[in-house]
């Protein structure tokens, strides 16, 4: 198992409880949260989880651009918060309370670090690993490059568990095609949408969670 974008090991920790012998590979920039996911880490021995402490893209760097933000560490990523954005919530409670909450608001939001950037496509040669069961992603908007950054080795992954966003939370938003670029040539399908949030001042769809599966796992190869 892969999870990218692992925060403080909410994801590893279900995928112990699910798959207890699974080996998981955990990737995550951000260093608020190494912490407790090195804590969430520590219950399980034998060498089974593999914590890196790095972004996962399609170009490998050294000193990629991240934006963090002091509301929460759940929503950091290579994107910007749209301080222009219509379908925030919080941005419109901001507005309403006025100019000086506004302020304090911006100031929290899109702060600048560096982080380093690796491709999966790199990892799994070097860790020597030769497929994986399942990839999940939750990179804020930043699922378009992580595919990209498995190159060839996509047709290596049987399910892919990811996140979409539709709203303008972020200054980049995406649609099916932004993650179908990639995953239909290696042969993933859409599954199921597991998960859709719904935004409660004017009813879109804000994000969904979906599933793609390799069509020779469908197969039963």
């Amino acid at each position: 198992i892969f999870d990218v974008g692992a925060n403080v090991g909410t994801s590893l920790r279900e995928f112990k409880e699910w798959w207890p012998e699974a080996s998981i590979h955990c990737f995550e920039p951000q260093e608020e949260c190494w912490d407790e996911l090195e804590g969430s880490a520590l219950r399980y021995s034998g060498g089974q989880v593999m914590l890196n402490q790095c972004a996962v893209g399609s170009i490998k760097t050294d000193r990629a651009v991240f934006y963090t933000h002091n509301i929460s560490r759940g929503i950091s990523g290579f994107h910007k918060i749209n301080l222009e954005s219509n379908d925030s919530i919080k941005l419109k409670e901001v507005r309403e309370s006025g100019e000086q909450g506004l302020a304090q608001y911006e100031e929290g939001l899109n702060q600048e670090r560096p982080v380093e950037v690796i491709r999966l496509d790199d990892y799994m040669q070097e860790a020597g690993v030769e497929g994986i069961n399942l990839l999940k992603i939750d990179t804020q908007g930043f699922e378009p490059e992580v595919l990209e950054g498995l190159g060839s080795r996509l047709e290596n992954v049987d399910i892919v568990l990811t996140e979409l966003m539709f709203y303008d939370y972020y200054q980049r938003s995406l649609s099916f095609s932004d993650i179908e670029r990639w995953l239909l040539p290696a042969g993933l399908h859409l599954y199921d949408i597991n998960h859709i949030s719904r935004n409660p001042m004017n009813g879109r769809t804000d994000w969904v969670d979906v599933i793609y599966v390799n069509e020779r796992v469908q197969r039963g190869k």
